[in-house]
């Protein structure tokens, strides 16, 4: 069975492989290229881009949901994951040994994609993004070798995969830096819509403060009535959190979850959110600006009243503050060393008469507020893969230094260009 969770992105591919090893995939991936037949790899299925992680009637989909062991190597330092995994079920297992590693934030979400595209934790201002948090990366390429890419090892291509996408070969196997910081404070509330400017000023102050705190972290989601400000810290506390103070502030609508000393786990699991649905999604970088925040928030509700739509249909965008901490060197994402927000727009329906509403104001959405951005000079280039539309770049938004080095590695690991010629959907070099 195929993992449903965007229908937009569900094709009916011709045969479905699931390796049990990465000696299977080295096989299935050298019977593919023997045949030349066009391939889609999976890990989970969470990107909801039409094509991406599927191929049709013409092709394979290698999935690795299988490949999805968890073990947590002697010395407690580095834990070894497989790409099938979800995040949720790499906490449970570290949960057990009061470690942590920087992951994902909602627990059905794959390891293996969101690696490869970058990754963020919500505590990236403290560790830097997941792709920074890789020791090695194990690698089935082209020609079906197995190599293994790190810091001391093959570092063009351990640059690469750190946030260069699936351009260079099928990752089995990463290894992840462990942390025992695994205990998280953490609430959500919902604000009202009246409270749009107190809400926008309120989060350009936690913004500010996680340039001097690097336990925080926040993230405001936006559905144009109403906010869900969901506020983070690490490590347990039963005292209000400093950095919080102008959100604890506004009276909210509604503790959708209450203050809780918790684990990385169980906010994974606060956040989740695996409905099956069709779904577009989008992404843009900005400065933090409260004149730019009430503006986009002006932006949303103005698409979202453009059309009577069905109850199902959801129009949102996130707000997910990034630190200038977050930013590391010796990884592909080449993302400014500056306080920044990265916005993540999604549109989620089911009815088939709204297909067409979606696309349009998907492309509506991240052009204006891209507009308004670039009109008060506080657009930054760089697209976060992970949350990003088929219609934008991010490859390219990497920049020109970054984007040929990509290439280069690409043509060092994969000279023939399988990864290009057959592989069917994904963020792909060969169209950045």
């Amino acid at each position: 069975t195929q993992t449903i969770r965007s229908t937009t992105c569900w094709l009916p591919a011709a045969c479905f492989i699931r390796p049990q090893s990465t000696m299977e995939v080295k096989i299935a991936l050298k019977i593919i290229t023997t045949l030349q037949s066009t391939f889609a790899v999976r890990t989970v299925g969470h990107n909801p881009n039409p094509g991406f992680s599927s191929v049709d009637e013409s092709g394979v989909v290698i999935d690795l949901r299988e490949l999805k062991n968890v073990e947590i190597a002697p010395g407690r330092d580095v834990v070894s994951i497989g790409p099938g995994a979800m995040w949720g079920e790499v906490y449970d297992v570290l949960e057990e040994e009061e470690l942590t590693v920087v992951g994902g934030r909602v627990s059905e979400v794959g390891v293996g994609g969101l690696l490869l595209g970058g990754g963020m934790s919500h505590f990236s201002n403290r560790w830097g993004m997941a792709c920074d948090n890789v020791k090695i990366f194990e690698v089935v390429l082209a020609n079906s070798e197995v190599v293994y890419a790190n810091e001391h090892e093959n570092q063009d291509l351990f640059r690469a995969l750190k946030g260069g996408g699936p351009n260079f070969g099928i990752v089995t196997r990463f290894d992840l830096y462990t942390y025992p910081d695994y205990k998280v404070w953490y609430t959500f509330k919902m604000y009202s819509a009246d409270d749009t400017e107190r809400v926008m000023k309120a989060v350009v102050e936690v913004q500010k403060a996680m340039e001097t705190d690097d336990r925080i972290g926040l993230f405001l989601t936006c559905a144009g009535n109403f906010f869900v400000a969901g506020m983070l810290h690490l490590g347990w506390t039963d005292s209000p959190v400093p950095a919080f103070k102008a959100l604890d502030e506004i009276t909210p609508m509604m503790v959708t979850v209450p203050e809780m000393n918790g684990t990385a786990a169980s906010v994974a699991t606060a956040v989740s959110m695996n409905e099956a649905a069709k779904r577009e999604s989008g992404t843009l970088t900005v400065l933090p600006d409260v004149d730019l925040y009430v503006e986009v928030q002006g932006i949303l509700h103005g698409i979202k009243s453009s059309a009577t739509t069905s109850e199902s249909y959801s129009l949102v965008f996130t707000y997910q503050p990034v630190a200038k901490a977050s930013v590391k060197e010796g990884n592909s994402l080449n993302v400014s060393p500056v306080n920044q927000a990265w916005l993540a727009i999604a549109i989620t329906w089911i009815e088939d008469s709204e297909d067409d509403l979606a696309r349009k104001q998907i492309r509506e959405l991240i052009s204006g507020i891209e507009v308004a951005t670039k009109g008060r000079g506080l657009l930054l280039n760089f697209k976060f893969m992970n949350d990003a539309s088929y219609i934008q770049s991010p490859l390219r938004s990497y920049g020109i230094e970054s984007l040929e080095l990509l290439h280069a590695a690409r043509q060092k690991w994969d000279p023939e260009s399988v990864f290009q010629r057959l592989q069917n959907g994904g963020f792909l070099l060969s169209r950045a």
